[in-house]
């Protein structure tokens, strides 16, 4: 029911288009089992490297309440799965009662500040979401129109829920480490470094195969 509720209210969550998604979809035959450092920067095949972020991913939701599981940040360059495994694991967690709420980096962060402009119920119910749902999923950080109050929102968002019990997060992004640390302030690369488990994806852009 509270997860009916936060769909009703989030029209813009994407949750309706990543319903479908699981894992028992991935196929692994589309990334190569070729390893080359001169591209991936690692001796590790981008289709070794899918698996062993299943494994992680898989793990995460079946040890979501524990205290001691890091959140997620997925890095890496378009295409190459970020988006659909993030889709695999939200369905996997609402299949387990907690509640999931799904956006994009630039669109949570404006309706951040449509609620303190508007002050309406329904965006205050929004707001609220963002601190208290199960799962809070960020797609596409780095995508946003940056500015010193969206940082500082970004921030509030991110410690508040490190603190609050049983919320977990994850966050997907094109940009690498490096960049992440170039456009971000300390407080919040420090709190990403810590406290999530940083996988980097990597390989030829699976849409363009498809």
């Amino acid at each position: 029911f509270k997860q009916e509720l936060i769909n009703e209210s989030y029209s813009k969550s994407n949750l309706y288009k990543l319903k479908e998604e699981s894992f028992e979809k991935v196929n692994l035959e589309l990334f190569s089992d070729i390893p080359s450092i001169e591209k991936y920067r690692t001796d590790i095949s981008p289709r070794e490297n899918m698996e062993r972020i299943i494994n992680i991913s898989k793990n995460f939701v079946e040890t979501f309440n524990s205290p001691g599981q890091k959140n997620l940040l997925f890095t890496g360059t378009p295409g190459v799965g970020k988006t659909f495994i993030s889709s695999c694991i939200a369905n996997e967690i609402i299949n387990k009662n907690y509640t999931v709420l799904y956006q994009t980096s630039s669109l949570l962060l404006n309706s951040i500040f449509d609620y303190k402009f508007s002050k309406s119920d329904d965006s205050k119910e929004l707001y609220d979401s963002l601190f208290n749902v199960n799962l809070l999923i960020i797609d596409d950080l780095g995508t946003e129109n940056l500015t010193a109050a969206k940082f500082e929102e970004l921030f509030t968002i991110l410690n508040s829920r490190l603190i609050t019990p049983n919320t977990k997060t994850i966050i997907s992004t094109n940009l690498s480490l490096e960049e992440l640390a170039k456009t971000y302030d300390h407080r919040i690369i420090s709190r990403l470094m810590g406290n999530f488990n940083i996988l980097r994806f990597y390989g030829d852009d699976i849409r363009l195969k498809k």
